[in-house]
């Protein structure tokens, strides 16, 4: 019930029937789902224990993340409920993906969720409106496609989730894939392409284009990786200001200047109270021509988080970021391990595509975040052999045969492969002394290998245990993220007191 429930969080929180199908206006069908995934863990044998929450770096990052929200905020009692559906949705993500086959589904699940999207927006520029309202919306944008959900409900939200989808679907449905897989990759593609086109989002095809490079560099030699930056640097810029509306890239377009006004304001909030204002309390508001006072929003998610956590909030959001992005390049997953290889480079992009739209639109408190870390501590685990001990305890393993220490140590040392024989065998306890002798002869690589599968075993259905470096925080980890942050404050300081246009 837990992974059904998962799977249908993502596909409810993009899709959103809620927002466009007649009847159903206020359903809370997150809040449903979300009650079925905490019944499903409750179900199983320990799926509630305290560690089966904790058992990658990123799940202490969020835990602080959350707890420093509901601190600095004050309300404790109201805030702890306000961060119980994120608390939820994150940790059972990660106890609900507990193999290979889950965590494939729960991410075609996600590709599926923003194809539909894709075709829903597209619907309302070819005259066949699936989600009602679209086009009155559109044309309240002069033109610029929208969607009548409440996630995609401007041109920007829109192109920037769509687009999200056009690295994606080559990945998961064209590289490496069977021809009728690809088709349907380049079908996909191609709709999203258009409809990001029509939504006339400069941010949209910015951070388009940095999650498709990421897509084609990632595990590349350096050379074609230096070959394809430059071919970007170039060609790439300028085929990106021959889209719509690229050529008012720049400080004194009402649209940017406005933001940055707000980027300032954030900014000073951020650091006249060190802590923030508290959560979603940060107002900005502009008098304008036409409307007179009126309130706007950040327009970026770390600028919101900054206004709204101060500091400390920000480094943990920056600090999430950083743990998705440690896991997903330092992960090695077997090379034979087709499903897991194509798993992290999703999740790479879709890691990619949401930290490049954080600079452009608020989505630090959806629930995709949260869902996003989830899955990437899935992989952690997953690589690292640390289940949640539900599967696992549910079979009694038969005791395995196998060769007689001394035997096995002159084999290992002669390069025979261990094999149970008759003469050298001995039936021996679970966790023998047989990953020992393998750590003991391995390099240092294949040690902790050997270490990770002697204390948390290999399920069937879960594919090789490969060892994940990064096993917890450690003061270097700190530093980094302090580094981040430190690179995100210039970034946000240098935008808005001398914006660069291209």
């Amino acid at each position: 019930m837990d992974f059904v429930a998962i799977c249908l969080s993502i596909l409810f929180w993009l899709i959103r029937p809620q927002d466009w199908m007649s009847g159903m206006s206020g359903v809370g069908f997150m809040t449903w789902i979300m009650l079925a995934a905490i019944i499903g863990v409750a179900k199983k044998h320990d799926g509630m224990s305290l560690n089966s929450f904790f058992r990658s770096p990123t799940d202490w990052l969020v835990a602080a993340y959350l707890l420093w929200i509901i601190w600095t905020t004050g309300d404790y009692f109201a805030m702890a409920k306000a961060m119980f559906p994120f608390a939820a949705f994150y940790y059972i993500t990660t106890i609900a993906l507990n193999s290979r086959e889950r965590l494939s589904t729960f991410i075609s699940c996600w590709v599926a969720g923003l194809s539909v999207v894709a075709v829903f927006g597209l619907s309302t520029y070819y005259n066949f409106e699936l989600a009602p309202g679209s086009a009155a919306m559109t044309a309240e944008f002069l033109g610029r496609l929208t969607l009548n959900t409440w996630l995609y409900n401007n041109p920007n939200s829109l192109g920037h989730g769509v687009v999200a989808v056009i690295p994606l679907a080559y990945i998961w449905l064209i590289w490496k894939r069977p021809v009728p897989l690809r088709l349907l990759g380049f079908a996909i593609i191609w709709v999203a392409a258009e409809c990001v086109y029509q939504t006339q989002s400069k941010g949209a095809y910015i951070c388009g284009a940095a999650a498709v490079t990421v897509s084609l560099i990632f595990r590349k030699p350096k050379v074609v990786q230096l070959f394809t930056l430059l071919v970007i640097m170039t060609m790439g810029v300028a085929a990106l200001k021959m889209l719509p509306r690229m050529e008012t890239l720049d400080d004194k377009e009402a649209g940017i200047s406005g933001r940055l006004i707000i980027w300032q304001m954030a900014h000073n909030a951020m650091t006249s109270t060190f802590t923030g204002e508290g959560w979603k309390k940060f107002e900005a508001w502009v008098d304008t021509e036409d409307y007179g006072l009126i309130r706007k929003a950040t327009h970026g998610s770390y600028v919101n988080v900054g206004a709204d956590l101060g500091f400390v909030g920000l480094f943990f959001f920056v600090a999430i970021f950083y743990a998705n992005g440690r896991t997903l390049f330092q992960a090695r997953p077997d090379p034979e391990d087709e499903m897991m290889e194509r798993s992290q480079r999703a999740l790479l992009s879709l890691t990619t595509s949401f930290a490049a739209s954080a600079w452009m639109i608020d989505r630090a408190y959806h629930t995709d975040y949260f869902l996003l870390a989830g899955a990437v501590a899935a992989f952690h685990r997953l690589l690292t052999g640390r289940r949640t001990g539900i599967e696992e305890e549910e079979a009694e393993p038969e005791p395995e045969v196998r060769p007689a220490p001394a035997a096995a140590l002159q084999w290992l040392a002669m390069g025979i492969p261990v094999m149970a024989g008759a003469g050298a065998a001995a039936t021996l306890p679970e966790r023998s002394w047989s990953s020992t002798a393998v750590a003991a002869s391995a390099p240092d690589e294949q040690k902790e290998d050997a270490k990770i599968g002697a204390e948390d075993g290999d399920d069937e259905g879960t594919g090789p245990v490969v060892a994940m470096p990064w096993q917890r925080l450690s003061v270097t980890d700190l530093i980094m993220c302090l580094a981040a942050l430190g690179v995100v404050l210039y970034i946000w300081e240098r935008i808005m007191t001398n914006f660069i246009a291209f």
